[in-house]
């Protein structure tokens, strides 16, 4: 049977305060994310959406054994048949070369804070991930001046410098950026927050075509629930906890949105959205 490309349980993530005591700021019980799709994490702000994508994309490592009789936290990366990463031991081991091997072999990212070299010029920015992952130049130039057609920044003067673009430019070019390089999953943290309307969705259109062609995952947090249901292929929800101090994921707010009309993905949606505000602005405003 083909393992998925995620295999979450038991996860707790918190961060250490300066008391030195923890404080948990999401809980996953169980989550399962297969290959091949477009996976859009979904809730208010503070709930969790950016710690567990750090998480999986091996940017930080907030994962916690809670004291107790409670099962060891489990989040196994599949990216091939033959290859298999458990995140607790990569992080318990100190496994720092393999993790970022991982994270360039396997992974690409993309932020609404763009962190492009602003001294470079714009097709400089575009190539970088690639020659990271040993491609020639040549081969890095072609392969971006593609995409950067696609994207509409084709007009712009080759030897224009990164910190001379406009905000919508250099969103682009970070789109650029990820998309490029060999991966088999991007992460998106707002990838689409500084752009128009139309322009977000020409860019989320082309990921989701190159990630069904080549069977590659997008997991993108996002606060714009019309392009959620849009675009992705399941919507996961993340809502406060009963408590209303820490963020979760329910097995029941992981919406396939392939099994279910936007409509009624939506209906879901907005109905149990309307549950989370009485808990969870008393829950932040409480922790700020």
């Amino acid at each position: 049977m083909d393992r998925p490309l995620f295999d979450i349980q038991q996860l707790t993530c918190a961060y250490r305060l300066r008391t030195g005591q923890y404080k948990t700021v999401l809980k996953v019980r169980e989550l399962v994310l297969s290959r091949g799709k477009m996976i859009v994490l979904f809730g208010v702000s503070g709930i969790g959406k950016s710690t567990l994508l750090e998480t999986l994309g091996l940017m930080n490592n907030p994962i916690y054994q809670e004291a107790g009789n409670v099962p060891p936290p489990t989040i196994n990366f599949t990216p091939s048949p033959s290859h298999s990463y458990s995140y607790p031991h990569l992080w318990n081991r100190r496994k720092e070369k393999t993790i970022a091997n991982i994270r360039n072999q396997y992974f690409s990212f993309i932020f609404q804070e763009t962190h492009l070299m602003p001294n470079f010029t714009a097709y400089e920015n575009a190539c970088i991930p690639q020659l990271l992952q040993g491609k020639s130049m040549q081969a890095a130039q072609e392969r971006a001046e593609k995409i950067i057609k696609i994207v509409q920044l084709k007009d712009i003067d080759k030897h224009k410098k990164a910190a001379d673009l406009s905000g919508g430019q250099k969103q682009r070019l970070a789109f650029v950026q990820a998309a490029s390089c060999d991966f088999t999953v991007l992460f998106g943290d707002e990838p689409t927050g500084n752009l128009d309307t139309l322009n977000a969705q020409h860019l989320m259109t082309f990921l989701k075509d190159q990630i069904k062609t080549n069977q590659q995952t997008a997991i993108i947090v996002s606060h714009n629930l019309s392009l959620a249901l849009d675009y992705a292929d399941q919507i996961i929800l993340l809502t406060p906890s009963q408590q209303g101090t820490y963020g979760e994921i329910l097995p029941e707010n992981c919406l396939d949105l392939n099994s279910m009309d936007r409509d009624t993905a939506q209906r879901v949606i907005q109905h149990r959205l309307k549950l989370i505000p009485t808990i969870s602005q008393r829950a932040y405003t409480r922790q700020s």
